[in-house]
């Protein structure tokens, strides 16, 4: 439990200042929501680090943080994780950033998928925009097509996709 806490203190210190778009709500709230959800979808020997890595997706990415201070402090498990989630921004320049999501998605571990599928999730139940919402669910029929789902990652992607039709009625209705 400590872990969890010491990196829930770390990430807030680390988004410290940043908002969320759309909402403007303190960034630390998206790591919190993303770890919950990992919890409450996710059953496994290796929860808590999963939560830290949860906690702790966006900091290499948003900030100085660097993988090396995550392993230092969170162990290598949880920076390979936060590794895997770390996005390439030349890989997104040089591919687009749906076809670089679509490939990454079909070679992360099972474990990264769990912690991006509540990402995105959190990413959808917010504020997305009608691209945002047509790319997920894109990337759930590619994700489907090029790779078998564990039984959490089917109800999260089956949660995600009805989510994202929700969104879309709303969006259509607005």
């Amino acid at each position: 439990m400590q872990e969890v806490l010491d990196a829930l203190q770390f990430a807030k210190q680390r988004h410290k200042g940043q908002v969320r778009r759309g909402s403007g709500e303190p960034y630390i709230t998206h790591p919190v929501a993303v770890s919950y959800l990992v919890a409450a979808y996710k059953r496994s020997k290796r929860l808590r680090e999963l939560i830290v890595a949860a906690m702790l997706h966006d900091v290499v990415e948003d900030t100085s943080t660097t993988i090396e201070e995550i392993s230092r402090r969170f162990g290598v498990f949880v920076a390979s994780l936060v590794l895997e989630l770390t996005n390439d921004k030349e890989e997104i320049l040089r591919h687009g950033k749906l076809e670089y999501q679509s490939k990454k998605l079909l070679s992360i571990s099972g474990y990264a998928l769990v912690i991006k599928l509540a990402d995105r999730l959190h990413n959808i139940s917010d504020a997305p925009t009608p691209k945002m919402v047509r790319d997920t669910l894109v990337l759930i029929e590619r994700l489907r097509a090029g790779r078998k789902l564990t039984k959490t990652q089917e109800a999260m992607v089956s949660d995600l996709e009805s989510l994202c039709h929700q969104k879309q009625a709303l969006q259509a209705a607005a």
